[in-house]
């Protein structure tokens, strides 16, 4: 069950690309009505039109269809479509020309956020933390879904001060597998040659046992226009990937396999959504993609 929260009066959705090929998949954006959730719009807004793929901004409550008092409508459904339409102008006023759609969907805001993925190429997500150590004990909407997401995640902060002038993006290799590393390479890559930015390759594993990703003239063969530099950031801490990194237009990492206790991340990405004031990009591994199950897990359960 959905329903698609009208556009504002007087406008019209933007007309969807030309030719009769294929729709590419959209960017899928969670809109919530808070400031962060604005904030994560517009960046999704720019990042559609840099893909030249629609937009689709998503609001999820779980008591769409109640009742209230007297058999009236529930307050859920008006706040939703209030939300969903402040996120639309905000997107329509970022880039006129994209093409947008708005969506309220039934049910928790993980579930919902990670069905949409299931036909997107991109989620945006905003994250409201600031630091404190008590945060994100239970684990916010962003960490769950960049946890379990079949496509990357992009995770959008409160606040980002001062501007990031032409500093290049940042690829963070080594946190995961070694076969996560390249998902992470490409995604950061493609990201890098969109947006006419220069690359900054993060390589934290100590021994890369002759990777590719490792080897800047592999890089060069792979992706000729790209302006990437390596810089070796063994033994990380999140201090030392923001020191090196940030602030940065975009900060990719691989998603990891989440952590002890259930979970659903590992320590330093936990640790670096509490703390990372730049959008960050969690790149599914590649065992959630293909549904091969990393070696870690398999000795644990067996």
């Amino acid at each position: 069950m959905s329903t698609t929260t009208p556009t504002p009066a007087g406008t019209l959705p933007a007309p969807g690309p030309a030719g009769d090929g294929p729709q590419p998949p959209p960017v899928v954006v969670g809109a919530d009505g808070s400031e962060c959730g604005l904030r994560a719009v517009r960046w999704a807004a720019e990042e559609a039109v840099r893909r030249d793929a629609p937009l689709r901004i998503v609001h999820a409550t779980p008591h769409l269809g109640h009742r209230g008092v007297a058999g009236s409508p529930a307050g859920d459904l008006p706040r939703a479509r209030g939300a969903t339409a402040q996120a639309y102008t905000l997107a329509r006023h970022t880039v006129p020309s994209l093409e947008i759609s708005t969506e309220v969907v039934p049910g928790e805001p993980v579930q919902a956020l990670l069905h949409a993925a299931e036909d997107a190429q991109l989620v945006v997500l905003g994250i409201a933390t600031t630091g404190a150590a008590d945060e994100m004990v239970l684990a916010s909407v962003a960490q769950k879904v960049a946890a379990r997401s079949p496509r990357p995640v992009v995770v959008v902060p409160r606040s980002r001060p001062g501007g990031t002038g032409s500093r290049p993006h940042v690829a963070v290799l080594g946190l995961g597998e070694r076969e996560d590393d390249e998902p992470v390479a490409v995604f950061a890559a493609e990201e890098a040659l969109r947006a006419d930015r220069p690359l900054l390759v993060l390589h934290t594993r100590a021994d890369d046992g002759g990777a590719w990703a490792a080897d800047s003239s592999r890089w060069a063969e792979r992706w000729p226009d790209l302006r990437a530099t390596h810089t070796a950031v063994p033994g990380p801490t999140g201090g030392r990937v923001l020191a090196a990194a940030c602030p940065t237009p975009l900060l990719a990492m691989s998603a990891g396999h989440g952590g002890l206790l259930h979970r659903p991340m590992d320590g330093l990405h936990r640790w670096l959504l509490r703390h990372c004031t730049s959008p960050m990009a969690f790149v599914p591994p590649v065992h959630r993609v293909t549904g091969k199950e990393p070696r870690e897990e398999i000795i644990a359960v067996g």
